[in-house]
């Protein structure tokens, strides 16, 4: 194992937030406390909160890598992640400015147009009904008693309305026994500096891997990528950055080569997308899981051992 800590950068999803992500991956950060330090960082952007995340928290502000996949909007993405990655500026190519192209979904549309819908939390998305949704258990957990997910029908006003979109923040089946461990010892806002890794959720996943190919094509620095491992949960493929509004093909890219970890959810709505960003990293030291979560970090007890594992199987591969 590492003879210290590493260090990761965490990169939220759209509509959320660099304290929203800490409280999420909380459980797989408190397991690892012993080999891992996490810095969050804030989206650029200002964004619309991601459905019904405003009802878990309510004064919180929201922020985005990017409103609209435009050349402009995702070079300034990529130069604030670079920047907190200690990458000299001059290796992001810089973007000439053009005019925006609004892209809003369709309900007609199976495919809500041409973002997965995770990644646009916007209102003209319609959002995913969640009081009948049916509550997911791993099958070690059948038997046990979640009442915190189970609103009976004497509860009302917020407490209810806290209950019934829990999932969008905490995941499903979340175990209330985590001690506090790492998480009020990791620092919430990133510093400027070397990170070992980077740990991303949704749209974070999309702005990391689409530097990534940046700094390793002609433009970036000859594969010289400046982290050693990445771990990327229900993400999706990033835009091509000279704002054409289409996702990169696998076949189009030199795959990226770095130890990398998947975590895909079979209930989330951009399961496939995550399976081509995927295909975006070599195969070498590649590991995938999928849980039966949706478009969420993984909380359920089973759920984060495996996951925290896996995390330890890389480090051990590093070390």
């Amino acid at each position: 194992m590492p003879t210290r800590k590493l260090k990761l950068l965490a990169l939220h999803g759209k509509g959320t937030s660099a304290r929203i992500m800490k409280a999420q991956i909380k459980p797989i950060i408190d397991m690892l406390s012993d080999i891992l330090e996490v810095h969050y960082l804030d989206g650029g952007a200002v964004s619309a909160p991601y459905q019904g995340i405003e009802i878990m928290f309510p004064t919180e502000s929201y922020h985005a890598w990017y409103e609209q996949p435009t050349s402009v909007e995702l070079h300034a993405a990529h130069s604030r992640v670079a920047q907190h990655l200690a990458v000299p500026t001059d290796l992001i190519r810089k973007q000439p400015r053009k005019d925006p192209v609004v892209i809003t979904t369709s309900p007609e549309r199976n495919d809500l147009g041409v973002f997965t819908p995770p990644e646009t939390p916007t209102s003209s998305t319609p959002a995913f009904t969640t009081a009948n949704l049916p509550l997911h258990r791993s099958p070690s957990l059948q038997s046990q008693h979640s009442r915190s997910f189970e609103p009976t029908i004497t509860e009302n006003g917020r407490e209810a309305l806290l209950r019934r979109f829990t999932h969008l923040v905490t995941g499903l089946d979340t175990p209330e026994s985590y001690p506090s461990t790492a998480g009020p010892r990791t620092p919430l806002y990133a510093e400027h500096g070397l990170y070992d890794g980077l740990i991303c959720f949704s749209q974070g996943c999309a702005v990391s891997t689409g530097l990534l190919l940046e700094l390793g094509d002609k433009y970036g620095c000859g594969g010289l990528l400046p982290v050693r491992f990445v771990v990327l949960i229900c993400g999706g493929r990033p835009f091509d950055r000279d704002g054409t509004m289409e996702r990169v093909d696998s076949t189009s890219v030199v795959p990226i080569k770095l130890p990398s970890l998947h975590i895909h959810g079979r209930q989330d709505p951009g399961l496939d997308e995550s399976r081509r960003l995927a295909a975006l990293y070599c195969d070498a030291n590649k590991q995938i899981i999928e849980l039966d979560i949706g478009h969420c970090p993984p909380r359920r007890t089973s759920d984060v051992n495996l996951v925290a594992a896996a995390i330890r199987r890389m480090m051990l591969d590093l070390s």
